[in-house]
């Protein structure tokens, strides 16, 4: 089978500051793996390594992503010969990071259904009964079960194929908000698989990710580092980061922990039950006990906060105040971090997009930024790219707001 070439990134329009590409991501994008398993969130990965290569920074930098996701960053960080660092909560995200990173450097090894032993019929309460019948559940958990024994750099694309096998027998679960996953209402509406039928399935699904890997011994071994932890308390030592280049959850109430739902409960996540790693997750819809708590913010947050309360609508006043100041409080404590890790003149990109609360404008461009400069940093840049269509447009219930058009934008910005 020939194999396609490796992603080149293009070069930056400097003329304008403004990169010749967009962050934002193609509908078909296939750079860097990305749609081998489409994570919801991120920016492109050809504007990311053109905007990493940019830098005027040695080639022993390290580049850090504190809200990783899939690993856009800590690819491009590699391709680009940087030592990367990628913090993301969910560990579904971080499996797929790791697959990235290391799909170009070695050799893809397959996992056969020979190797799969027979186990236990599974339980009611598996997380997986809550879409498949509980002899498909069991063969799914044999498989699982396998994988959690392999070495992490044997098992990302096993995985991500697993992943994959599972959302491609449930897409009847999923509606037309990308980021809510219904559950079986009743046992008519569970799937059945039998076990060769689903063995099939993962070696087509391995097979399909292998034909996107390549390999090659001129890729730069630069060391990547990927951890399950939270922005707000990043594994990272004092200033020994030269560059970050991050998408932090936009303030658009997306839950996560329930967009990646099934591939949680292929972990062994239980999110109906155990609540603890959903709200844990940035942006989430749960609220936290410490959510209406003191917090120290500068005037533009605080506007945004004063006008959700004063809001007309039922609970504007209640739980989606909270849910801003719950919000605000992760981000911020994410800034936090990110100023104690990076060195002094270290360079900060953050990719944000505004959003809207009901008619209320959230201008998340400008609360980064007043939050950085708070922090110690000075802005460098800005660089807004409109944005055609949000979650808003799905939402027929927001439809009846007047609202304008939003942007995502660019945020450089240096550490004094």
């Amino acid at each position: 089978m020939t194999q396609p070439e490796l992603p080149v990134a293009s070069p930056l329009d400097r003329r304008r500051g403004r990169s010749a590409l967009s962050p934002k991501r193609p509908s078909e994008d296939k750079a860097g793996l990305a749609d081998v398993f489409p994570y919801y969130a991120g920016f492109a990965y050809d504007w990311a390594r053109a905007l990493l290569g940019s830098q005027d920074i040695s080639d022993t930098a390290v580049v850090l992503d504190p809200w990783n996701g899939s690993g856009t960053t800590t690819l491009a960080a590699q391709h680009e010969g940087f030592r990367a660092v990628g913090i993301d909560r969910n560990p579904v995200a971080n499996i797929v990071a790791r697959l990235r990173v290391s799909a170009y450097q070695t050799d893809p090894e397959l996992v056969d259904a020979s190797s799969i032993r027979p186990a236990e019929v599974a339980t009611s309460d598996d997380p997986l009964c809550a879409w498949f019948t509980r002899g498909s559940v069991s063969r799914i958990r044999e498989w699982a079960e396998h994988l959690s024994h392999l070495p992490p750099s044997q098992s990302g694309l096993p995985y991500v194929a697993l992943f994959r096998a599972i959302r491609s027998l449930t897409t009847s679960f999923e509606g037309s908000n990308p980021t809510w996953v219904k559950r079986a209402k009743s046992s008519d509406e569970l799937v059945s698989v039998s076990a060769k039928d689903f063995d099939s399935l993962l070696m087509q699904e391995q097979e399909f990710i292998t034909s996107r890997i390549v390999t090659s011994s001129e890729m730069p071994n630069n060391p990547v580092q990927l951890a399950t932890a939270l922005s707000s308390a990043l594994p990272v030592p004092n200033g020994s980061v030269d560059a970050v280049l991050t998408s932090p959850p936009y303030l658009t109430r997306i839950d996560y922990a329930v967009a990646y739902t099934r591939e949680l409960a292929v972990l062994g996540h239980d999110i109906a039950k155990d609540r603890t790693l959903r709200a844990a997750l940035m942006g989430t819809t749960l609220i936290r006990k410490d959510a209406d708590s003191h917090l120290q913010i500068g005037k533009t947050a605080g506007t945004l906060i004063q006008d959700v309360t004063s809001h007309s609508s039922k609970a504007s006043s209640g739980y989606y105040r909270k849910q801003v100041l719950q919000y605000l409080r992760d981000l911020t404590a994410g800034l936090d971090e990110v100023t104690r890790v990076t060195k002094s003149e270290g360079i900060f990109h953050l990719v944000v997009q505004d959003s809207y609360y009901k008619d209320v404008p959230v201008r998340l461009a400008d609360i980064c930024i007043e939050e950085c400069t708070l922090r110690g940093w000075n802005l460098i840049d800005r660089d807004p790219y409109v944005v055609k269509r949000t979650l808003t447009s799905v939402n027929t219930a927001a439809r009846n707001y007047k609202k304008s058009e939003v942007s995502e934008t660019v945020i450089s910005l240096r550490k004094k």
